[in-house]
């Protein structure tokens, strides 16, 4: 072999070693594909699990700003009914009892952590007297339907009922779904403290039909 076929031959076989070499390092499209479409499904599963754990968070943090107010009232009912008549938020931001983070502007209504208008008053009619508590749902929120139902079913041996306050449009439509605590729970009325999930549930679904819903919470009642 003369000097000049022998690196022909030695560039050949180089050439194809490279390409061999080329062959063992690369990854062909489909492998790629196959790579891009695993890291989709990953990336959707860790968005979906983000979502869920970000409910759980919001809906414990409801519990803790709502199941607060209504603990708090219900100790100091009797003082807070001689010190205020009508809207409470404002005098409760004034003594502390609302958590910062639900105030967000001089109006009578306060914001829970999924940005829901809650309203607080005392009644004092005639024949009785009272705490509400207006939270609005809106009608595509279930699991905050769920949540408040839980709360309240905790604490029946001191609420009065719960209801519902249908709206389409700004028209009010109705109440719907009332719902006794302990002592109220009599004859053949619906009772917080043996609601079921499955009971919930029914009862949420009185939302599905209307532009806005809001769920009350109606306790300390006194008639006089």
């Amino acid at each position: 072999m003369n000097l000049f076929n022998f690196f022909n031959f030695f560039s050949h076989t180089h050439n194809k070693k490279s390409q061999a070499d080329a062959a063992l390092c690369g990854r062909s499209m489909v492998e790629m594909l196959g790579v891009l479409a695993i890291i989709g499904v990953l990336s959707v599963g860790a968005i979906s699990g983000y979502s869920k754990a970000m409910l759980k968070y919001k809906l414990n943090k409801q519990t803790e700003q709502i199941g607060s107010i209504l603990d708090y009232v219900t100790i100091h009912a009797d003082k807070l009914h001689r010190a205020l008549s009508g809207p409470a938020a404002s005098f409760l931001i004034k003594l502390g009892v609302i958590p910062v983070e639900m105030v967000k502007d001089q109006s009578n209504y306060i914001y829970d952590v999924f940005n829901n208008p809650v309203y607080i008053q005392n009644n004092t009619e005639e024949t009785a007297r009272y705490f509400a508590m207006y939270i609005s749902i809106g009608r595509h929120s279930e699991d905050i339907c769920l949540n408040l139902y839980q709360m309240a079913k905790l604490r029946s041996s001191f609420l009065w009922l719960t209801e519902f306050y249908k709206y389409k449009g700004d028209e009010f439509i109705g109440s719907a779904n009332y719902v006794y605590g302990d002592a109220y729970c009599y004859s053949n009325r619906r009772c917080l403290k043996n609601l079921t999930i499955a009971d919930m549930h029914e009862l949420c679904s009185a939302c599905s039909d209307t532009d806005e819903c809001r769920f009350i919470f109606l306790w300390d009642y006194e008639a006089l």
